[in-house]
């Protein structure tokens, strides 16, 4: 990154933390790109009302049982930031009109030999755990069952990850790079970005856990309330580990 020219590698590191990583689009990623007619959008919304105070935020918090986890500590240092809206696109369902199910089924494109529109990012979470076939997903399941990953994933978990990072790649075709706001999960639309950035990180997690980490370090700082859990699995957060190899 030209950003890091001249600097030395502590500055460097200080520069990119809590950013997330950004992904080379290649293979399904690239023709998901491909097929889009134009990015989902994406603001930064009214700084007069619309600014995160990650003190006040975690404030809160820090009288509890345990107080701050040292991730936590470290985001509540930083000064209040923007925060950002996207546009509305879900897969249809029971809620949703016939205007809309129409406009979107005439959006539907084939990737992968599916039939999706490009724009909806719940559409790739779903088709990667769908493809990773996980055993946490079914209502008898017991974690003291589980010794590996070989254990949890039944499905394929290289097909996973690649739809999964294709609707990260759309995601980030939208936000600015490095990304250093908030995403609240509080707006109803925010919230897809939430699931695909989070099955990205829980299937890389489950081959390189190591690498995943920065992605659920990013989570908890883009989205500091955390409604997905992120920080449980992030190193410095008030229960971080890191399951299964290295």
């Amino acid at each position: 990154m030209t950003m890091s020219v001249g600097l030395d590698l502590k500055t460097q590191k200080a520069l990119v933390e809590g950013v997330m990583p950004w992904l080379v689009p290649t293979g399904l990623a690239a023709e998901a790109l491909s097929r889009l007619d134009r990015p989902l959008l994406a603001w930064m919304q009214d700084p007069e009302f619309h600014m995160f105070d990650s003190a006040a935020h975690y404030a809160e918090y820090e009288d509890e049982p345990g107080g701050l986890s040292r991730l936590e500590r470290k985001i509540a240092t930083l000064p209040p930031r923007p925060e950002w809206a996207m546009e509305r696109v879900w897969t249809p369902d029971e809620e949703t009109d016939e205007a809309y199910d129409a406009a979107y089924e005439k959006a539907c494109v084939t990737i992968g030999g599916r039939r999706l529109h490009p724009r909806d990012l719940d559409a790739y979470t779903t088709i990667a755990y769908e493809l990773a076939d996980l055993a946490d997903q079914d209502d008898d399941f017991d974690p003291n069952d589980i010794e590996s990953e070989a254990d949890l994933v039944r499905g394929d978990l290289e097909a996973a990850l690649s739809w999964a990072a294709a609707g990260v790649c759309v995601l980030q075709q939208s936000l600015p790079y490095p990304f250093r706001d908030v995403l609240p999960y509080g707006e109803l639309d925010n919230r897809p970005a939430h699931r695909t950035v989070y099955a990205y990180a829980n299937l890389l997690g489950l081959k390189h856990p190591r690498k995943a980490a920065p992605w659920f370090t990013a989570m908890v700082y883009f989205s500091p309330m955390d409604n997905m859990g992120a920080r449980f699995l992030a190193p410095g957060g008030p229960s971080s580990r890191l399951p299964f190899g290295n």
